[in-house]
């Protein structure tokens, strides 16, 4: 009986830090550029929580706010940790939208904002993670004016 009770502590021990694992590397990020006083960055706000719950994919959020000094300043560290400078650094101080990046590659795959409802997000956000983790996705053609293209850099590296 007490070689069944440690078999059975091994498997819960090995499958809590396994899933430690799993949730401590995304296949993607989600670098939401935010500012408390935007409304496209409410708009947003409002959307992407359930939508990342909905898409149900291996992702973790990234806020970059700018709404004090004190945020800024986390926002910023908060990109170091990640590996994700470049993309803070294209787009700090432009709030509104969200891009979502290749955790491995740290390769901007594609940008949601406001005007996409929680669901349309959840959809946009399983595309780019297929692309990210190297699985196929079929997608239907849309007639859709919304986009996930990017905003042009905000930054422009003076160099």
């Amino acid at each position: 009986m007490r070689r069944v009770t440690t078999f059975i502590t091994t498997l819960a021990l090995t499958a809590g830090f396994g899933a430690t694992a799993f949730a401590s590397s995304p296949d993607v990020y989600v670098v939401n550029f935010r500012n408390s006083t935007d409304a496209n960055s409410q708009a947003l706000d409002a959307q992407l929580s359930s939508a990342i719950a909905i898409a149900g994919v291996n992702t973790e959020e990234v806020v970059i706010d700018t709404s004090s000094a004190a945020k800024w300043e986390k926002a910023a560290h908060d990109a170091f940790d990640r590996d994700i400078v470049p993309v803070f650094n294209q787009w700090v101080g432009l709030p509104g939208f969200a891009a979502v990046v290749d955790a491995k590659s740290k390769r901007v795959i594609g940008c949601v904002n406001g005007r996409f409802s929680a669901n349309e997000i959840a959809d946009e956000l399983r595309k780019m993670s297929s692309r990210a983790s190297g699985k196929a996705f079929m997608s239907k053609a849309s007639v859709s004016t919304k986009t996930t293209k990017c905003p042009p850099v905000f930054n422009k590296d003076p160099g």
